[in-house]
């Protein structure tokens, strides 16, 4: 490091680090060196650029009162802090779901003070940034508010610590943001059919036994899911010890759910799963002897193989174009069960959802088919004689 130049009464140093050539500061703050980068080999713009941003950091963080309000950082730490000494399943979900928002919540909110960052008008800034500057959406036009909605779940988590540790008096009031659930497609009937036949072929055609077991692994997947409408990201926190099978019925079990995305929201319930979900549960014990209690029913996402099967079954896309995919099978689920007369709140009960869902996604097709003889009869009934 070359020699400091110290500015405001020694309390901020800009230097070099070995190596570089812009040049660096830095200044005290809550028991460590807050550090940043100028930008700029110039030692004028530099001595400005760290300047202007120390006088501003200083000045936003001491509130009127002559407190100090705290950092980004100090929330962000806390938060992810109280979340590891959770002891719950879905604690190592949670963090990785928290540290993936808070990459994106820190490109905004990290030099703001808390007190700055708990105003609805920064959380309104926020959302026009999102939505016209850091652009990391693929497959919209725009940002979907659902995805928005997530961001602010992480970002009301901060606010909560904040509020625990007596930095702020109450969490501001959120922009409301409009967020309408898409079910998307299901397969009909005959396309699962089809879908079975190909997946049989396919496990069939390998010789070699890695391959074989990994389309197994594929084909148990989709079964598992079909039969027992559980969700994507449930599935991959189902243990052999979560699986209890039905004391009356031995072709149904009951499948406990602990983690996913709505592991924070829902308490911890139970799937119930058909046959088929109970035969590929057998297949998984058989194809992994030496598995024990904690282990994982399916310990990975067979996103790419499970994509090449469809596509082999000609079913990749749905009837609009969009791409079908493992989230299929639990609307497939839904649509086969209700076609068979299934009451819509134990429907919902089972599937972790509501009857407005329910009915929102699935009443309009459903209504159609069942009121199929009612209306066809004007059509194919006797004919009147005439006089």
């Amino acid at each position: 490091m070359e020699d400091l130049l110290k500015c405001r009464d020694g309390k901020l140093h800009i230097f070099k680090q070995p190596g570089c050539q812009n040049y660096y500061y830095r200044f005290f703050v809550n028991g460590k060196y807050l550090t940043r980068t100028a930008k700029t080999n110039n030692l004028a713009l530099a001595k400005s650029t760290a300047e202007n941003f120390y006088d501003s950091y200083r000045f936003n963080n001491i509130s009127t009162d002559g407190k100090h309000n705290h950092s980004w950082d100090e929330a962000e730490k806390g938060v992810l802090r109280s979340l590891s000494l959770e002891d719950t399943t879905s604690t190592s979900s949670r963090m990785r779901t928290y540290s993936v928002k808070f990459a994106i919540l820190r490109k905004f909110f990290r030099e703001k003070s808390i007190d700055e960052i708990n105003k609805t008008n920064t959380l309104q800034e926020y959302i026009e940034w999102r939505r016209n500057v850091y652009r990391t959406y693929v497959r919209h036009d725009t940002l979907t508010n659902k995805t928005l909605r997530r961001d602010f779940d992480v970002l009301r988590a901060l606010l909560k610590y904040a509020l625990s540790q007596e930095w702020i008096d109450k969490i501001c009031t959120f922009p409301k943001l409009r967020c309408t659930p898409n079910s998307g497609g299901w397969f009909e009937q005959t396309e699962w059919e089809h879908l079975q036949n190909i997946a049989k072929d396919w496990i069939s055609e390998p010789q070699q036994k890695d391959e074989k077991q990994k389309r197994l692994y594929v084909f148990d997947y989709m079964m598992f899911l079909i039969n027992t409408g559980i969700r994507v990201d449930e599935v991959f926190h189902v243990s052999f010890a979560d699986i209890s099978p039905d004391a009356q019925v031995k072709t149904v079990c009951y499948i406990k759910i602990r983690g996913g995305k709505m592991a924070d929201r829902m308490k911890d319930s139970e799937y119930v799963g058909l046959a088929d979900a109970v035969s590929a549960i057998e297949r998984r014990k058989e194809a992994y002897p030496e598995h024990k209690p904690t282990d994982l029913l399916f310990p990975y996402n067979p996103r790419e193989k499970l994509h090449k099967l469809l596509t082999l079954a000609g079913l990749a896309k749905d009837q609009q174009g969009r791409r079908m995919t493992a989230r299929n099978f639990r609307h497939s689920y839904i649509m086969f069960r209700l076609l068979k007369g299934v009451d819509v709140y134990k429907l919902a009960k089972n599937c972790r959802t509501s009857v407005e869902v329910i009915e929102k996604h699935y009443g309009s097709p459903i209504n159609a088919r069942l009121s199929r003889d009612e209306l066809i009869k004007f059509y194919n009934g006797p004919l009147r004689e005439k006089k």
